[in-house]
């Protein structure tokens, strides 16, 4: 196992890649254009205002859409890559393409270090945000990869990614700074790397070119119900905040923790990164402790 950086990722014609697709990026600007367009020929037919501010607010998505949209089309726009000798996976989002380019950012795996792999389909439930009462159910695909090798140089290298600060940008109302909360690959325990499967082709077809290097176990399906924790006890709670926060769902673990513990938006905010840090906090005596079993 090798960690790299992505300019030093060598590249051939048989490489087999798997990006993040462009042509559904192109499939949403054009059903934002058309509906636009469908609205604003429906103003100007009756003479209504709704279907302008309609047209303006389509027009404002693809405006605020737009950096997520042209990454798409950049060419650091891939998670995986298998060549003839291993597997090059990238574990710094595609979105965060403008951070520093000398950090290492993809790892190179053998195939002989890959004991295993599977697909796991997985189901959570979450709160809605700001309801106590309301809940969505999210589905994701992810690949987990059993692996032989040593594994600590690569939880550096995810625990660097993580804190690397987003760089500052120029925009007509001065500097900013912004970092995609998308953290595609994670070490689910040192042997067992786990990478989130929202490329093309999907994960059935990358597993169907492993076969022949690994063994290939049957898919499986898990399920997390982050809903009612309250029942849980204090450790288990905190483990799933951070569960969460690691797969990207921050304001979903912020949520949660204003539930379950009565602290403002600063304070959860603040307790949900504590925890991600591994730091931990303290519950306010002043808030009564979450029930457990």
């Amino acid at each position: 196992m090798l960690v790299m950086r992505l300019a030093e990722v060598p590249t051939t014609e048989r490489d087999r890649v798997f990006r993040y697709s462009r042509a559904r990026a192109l499939a949403l600007v054009c059903a934002l254009i058309v509906i636009g367009s469908g609205a604003v020929r429906l103003g100007l037919q009756r003479r209504a205002w709704l279907p302008f501010y309609v047209a303006g607010m389509l027009i404002l998505v693809l405006v605020v859409a737009q950096r997520l949209i042209l990454a798409r089309f950049r060419t650091t726009n891939w998670l995986a890559r298998a060549g003839d000798t291993g597997l090059f996976i990238q574990f710094r989002s595609y979105l965060n393409y403008g951070f520093p380019a000398e950090a290492p950012t993809v790892v190179f795996i053998p195939y002989e270090e890959i004991r295993r792999a599977r697909r796991v389909r997985k189901r959570r439930r979450v709160p809605a945000m700001g309801d106590r009462d309301e809940s969505s159910e999210q589905v994701r695909t992810v690949v987990e990869l059993e692996l032989a090798g040593d594994t600590a140089p690569l939880a550096q290298a995810l625990a660097a990614e993580l804190a690397t600060p987003a760089p500052k940008e120029a925009r007509w109302y001065g500097s900013t700074s912004t970092r995609y909360k998308h953290h595609p690959v994670r070490l689910k325990s040192p042997a067992c790397l786990e990478v989130e499967w929202g490329v093309v082709p999907n994960a059935r077809a990358f597993l169907d070119g492993l076969r022949r290097y690994t063994e290939i176990e049957p898919p499986v399906e898990t399920s997390q119900d982050y809903v009612h924790l309250q029942t849980k006890s204090r450790d288990e709670q905190e483990k799933r905040l951070v569960e969460l926060a690691e797969a990207g769902q921050v304001m979903a673990a912020i949520t949660i923790a204003r539930q379950l513990y009565g602290y403002d938006l600063k304070a959860a905010r603040d307790f949900v990164e504590d925890l991600r840090g591994g730091k931990g906090r303290p519950v306010d005596p002043a808030i009564p402790p979450a029930s457990s079993n």
